[in-house]
């Protein structure tokens, strides 16, 4: 394959991945097939290529699904477009090294069988995947699992493995296909491999339903969320905030007359901090009047530093608790490194936020049980969400503002994380966005109701708390750190482990390879050309002081081969020692076809005749 055709299948591939995901084209079934051509790219070149191929790839696709990060920052941030180019293409560029490596790694290891090349590629890529959730405070935003949100019967083995096994087995059945076209391969092993990525998604469907506990039917609760469609640009404006009052008033009124219980308040859609200003009695008010239980975001500082907060008012009026927003947004809460890089904020005309990290899981106690509030970005954190299900968390909410984000792909794509929240940890979802998408989505993953985009309404639905422990929920992310194991094995090559390449000239008839061993005889690792010569090995162990171990393909038989570099024995060990010696010499040209194998088999025999 010439270097054209590789750089358009990795182009190929980054486009049409970027049409599976929702928001830019959620066609999911292209994923299945979208990395293949990438794959085929990269087959066969060395590591570096491979890694420019994966990064060219990967450019195009986070390109062609988070423009909205500079649409976001010169909207709400006043930053001059070029500038925000190229802050776009910089985090798109450090998103695509992920991919990059990827590609690195898998040109690097090199797996032979279809079969290893599928399980080896599927356990890179989570285990990347992994990697990316946690550097650099991690962004985790796009797993390939996350293109499968609508895929039911797939989804369910996030249950077990979370959003990871559900990205192993779309990366398992691209491997599959990549390894189908590769025709240097017979039609058996490449069979074997489509084969071990079928049996991949079979494995994950049927995981998904079997290891799930049992669900227990419980009382449902009636809930009602309410989207109070406030422009982002007026929203702080001191001016306005009445007037958000008003519409946040008017809609929870609507919501208990349909009897919901627990009505859920976008993030910040107290336009002040709460219990600093004398306007939050009016929400207290509206607790006792509707009688339900009111969870509302809202600025908070009555610990100093101001906080990103959800409040949970009980139908007396009173606080019955506040959760502050752990995982804070990087250069939208907060500057990490402020001291470092002040002159962020500048450039971004003061609209980052300086808001402090809280750090306790808190739980609320509301008529739909023990219901765990995250606060809008830490949606997409699996092993954070869980944390609050092992503390005895029933009901999960997610309050966000997506304002930010207008009329783009982000909406939905963060939809789409939050849902697998729900099938991972086998508990409802309940989503108030002030923009929207605001959602119900059940503990299988079902999205049961779902509001629009940029409108103004009541959603209602019902919950139950949840009826079991899944068993991500119990043993986290177990599956990914397999991932991750499994990748350094492939990748770290023990130094007494070494495998024989293939040597595509005609087998000699004979196994000249194979020396006798002398008294006093001193052993080195096989170089190169030797193993050239032992070409019918399949694997070989170096052992010190014995020698070489090989093992052959078609029959079971160890031959021990001893090389000597230098001659340190006694005298009358001397004859040995020069026939060995001569061998040596002699299996350099041999190697390099310079000589025939009878004429090597002849010269050897005078040798070791003296």
């Amino acid at each position: 394959m010439t270097v054209a055709p590789r750089w358009f299948l990795a182009a190929l591939s980054g486009a049409l991945l970027a049409l599976a995901f929702p928001g830019s084209g959620d066609q999911s079934w292209l994923a299945f097939a979208a990395l293949a051509p990438l794959l085929v790219a990269v087959d066969g070149v060395d590591r570096r290529s491979a890694g420019i191929l994966g990064l060219l790839s990967a450019l195009i696709f986070w390109l062609a699904t988070i423009p909205w990060v500079a649409q976001t920052m010169t909207q709400f941030g006043d930053v001059p477009w070029p500038l925000a180019g190229v802050v776009l293409l910089a985090l798109a560029a450090y998103l695509a090294l992920y991919t990059a490596a990827f590609c690195w790694l898998l040109a690097r290891t090199a797996p032979r069988s279809s079969t290893a090349y599928v399980i080896v590629a599927a356990s890179l890529w989570v285990a990347l995947e992994f990697l990316r959730t946690y550097l650099f405070t991690g962004f985790p935003w796009n797993l390939l699992g996350y293109s499968q949100y609508r895929n039911l019967p797939l989804v369910q083995v996030a249950a077990v493995t979370g959003v990871y096994g559900v990205s192993f087995a779309v990366a398992a059945v691209n491997a599959g296909l990549a390894q189908l076209v590769h025709l240097e391969k017979g039609w058996k092993d490449r069979l074997g491999g489509l084969g071990a990525a079928a049996a991949v998604v079979g494995l994950a469907v049927g995981s998904g339903w079997l290891l799930s506990p049992a669900r227990e039917e419980k009382p449902a609760i009636p809930v009602a969320l309410v989207q109070g469609n406030i422009d982002q640009g007026v929203k702080w404006d001191p001016a306005y905030q009445e007037t958000t009052l008003e519409v946040y008033r008017r809609l929870t009124l609507e919501a208990a007359r349909r009897g919901a219980r627990l009505i859920v308040w976008p993030e910040t859609a107290v336009p002040f901090f709460l219990r600093a200003d004398p306007r939050w009695r009016a929400v207290q008010d509206l607790a006792r009047v509707t009688g339900a239980h009111l969870l509302v975001g809202a600025p908070d500082r009555s610990l100093g530093e101001p906080r990103n907060s959800a409040f949970l008012i009980g139908p007396d009026g009173q606080v019955r608790g506040r959760y502050d927003k752990r995982h804070l947004v990087p250069f939208g809460e907060y500057v990490p490194l402020r001291r470092v890089l002040f002159f962020v904020d500048v450039l971004a005309g003061g609209a980052i936020g300086a808001f402090a990290p809280g750090a306790e899981t808190t739980t609320f106690a509301t008529p739909a049980g023990r219901v765990a509030v995250v606060i809008c970005y830490e949606a997409i954190f699996p092993a954070e969400v869980r944390e609050f299900f092992r503390g005895g968390a029933d009901v999960l909410v997610n309050i966000t503002n997506d304002a930010w984000f207008g009329r783009s792909a982000a909406p939905v794509q963060h939809l789409a994380m939050a849902a697998f929240r729900a099938v991972e940890n086998r508990a409802y979802l309940v989503r108030a966005a002030n923009t929207g998408i605001s959602a119900v989505v059940a503990p299988d993953g079902r999205i049961v109701q779902a509001s629009g985009l940029f409108t103004r309404e009541v959603l209602s639905g019902t919950v139950a708390p949840r009826a079991g422990t899944s068993p991500y929920t119990r043993y986290g992310d177990l599956f990914a750190w397999a991932t991750v194991g499994l990748s350094v094995a492939a990748v770290w090559r023990p130094p007494f482990i070494t495998r024989r390449k293939t040597v595509r000239s005609p087998k000699p008839t004979g196994f000249p390879g194979a020396l006798s061993l002398g008294p006093g005889d001193r052993m080195r690792q096989p170089t190169r050309l030797e193993g050239d010569v032992t070409r019918i090995a399949h694997l070989s162990l170096d052992v010190p002081g014995v020698g070489t171990i090989l093992f052959t393909r078609g029959f079971w038989v160890v031959v021990i081969v001893g090389i000597v570099p230098r001659i340190r024995q006694p005298v009358s060990q001397g004859k040995q020692s020069r026939s060995n010696a001569a061998l040596d010499v002699l299996r350099r040209p041999y190697a390099h076809g310079e000589i025939k194998s009878e004429e090597f088999e002849a010269r050897t025999g005078d040798s070791r005749d003296g």
